[in-house]
């Protein structure tokens, strides 16, 4: 799932406080459905996000030369030279700008802006529902922002000018969680999300029209070595699984939590 991992650089929602007192109070008690329909729906989300990167190679390569019997497998094949198909799996940065060179603007905007914006009401709602339980939660979730949660939940002050910022530069899962117990409006998080997201693909692909010539030739690598590259990614991805769900952390690990934490007791 796009927005799910962490960044080296300092977090645009670093600064951000909250009244204590809000981000304990609880939400509006939501439908039995509710949490099993939003669990369920970020399941097929990482799920389509780790798919992504198994078959990203299958997806960009153009006349591989190493071509992986893995492209051809049933459910796979129909991603072998669709670079569509892969942002509708993962609309990550990389994947933006390696299919930037491969599509047309007006699918290539339509498909990622799908795809990035489908996690965000689901964690928007989250926060916006369980509120302190759901701060609670994101720590198991998202552990690089335990600091960012701790000044939310300890500083006082409005910061909604920060918190709008946030939205529009990076709304990724933990920000859109932020929003909801922030009871920012359906409104202003949407617009401030959906024009924010835009913003990034169409910096995505402003860069890879810049640099076309040096994707293409990266792109160009990967079908040398398409059948090297699929199996790495294959055991990358196996090896990222396995950590979460055995350390009992990141989103793979903590989705497993989700009904325990924020369910009825």
């Amino acid at each position: 799932m796009r927005r799910a991992g962490g960044r080296g650089t300092s977090h645009p929602m670093a600064n951000v406080s909250h009244p204590s007192s809000s981000a304990r109070l609880p939400g509006p008690t939501p439908p039995r459905w509710f949490l099993p329909v939003v669990g369920a729906s970020i399941v097929v989300l990482i799920a389509a996000n780790n798919l992504g990167n198994v078959v990203w190679s299958c997806a960009v390569a153009s006349d591989p030369q190493q071509a992986s019997s893995m492209c051809t497998w049933p459910g796979i094949s129909w991603f072998e030279g669709n670079p569509l198909g892969l942002l509708g799996l993962n609309s990550s940065n990389k994947y933006l700008l390696a299919t930037s060179v491969l599509t047309d603007l007006a699918p290539f905007a339509a498909v990622a802006l799908l795809r990035l914006m489908a996690p965000d009401p689901l964690f928007f709602l989250l926060g916006l529902t369980y509120r302190g339980r759901a701060l609670h939660w994101a720590r198991r979730a998202f552990p690089g922002m335990d600091p960012v949660i701790d000044q939310f939940e300890s500083q006082g002050g409005a910061t909604r000018r920060v918190l709008d910022t946030a939205v529009f530069i990076a709304p990724n899962n933990p920000v859109c969680l932020l929003a909801g117990v922030a009871r920012m409006s359906w409104t202003r998080f949407l617009v401030l999300a959906v024009t924010g997201t835009l913003a990034r693909i169409a910096l995505m692909r402003g860069l890879g029209q810049i640099f076309r010539d040096q994707i293409e030739d990266v792109l160009e690598l990967v079908g040398r070595y398409q059948r090297w590259f699929t199996l790495g990614s294959l055991l990358l991805v196996a090896a990222y699984l396995a950590h979460q769900i055995i350390g009992q952390r990141g989103l793979v690990g903590g989705v497993e939590s989700l009904e325990d934490e924020l369910g009825d007791d």
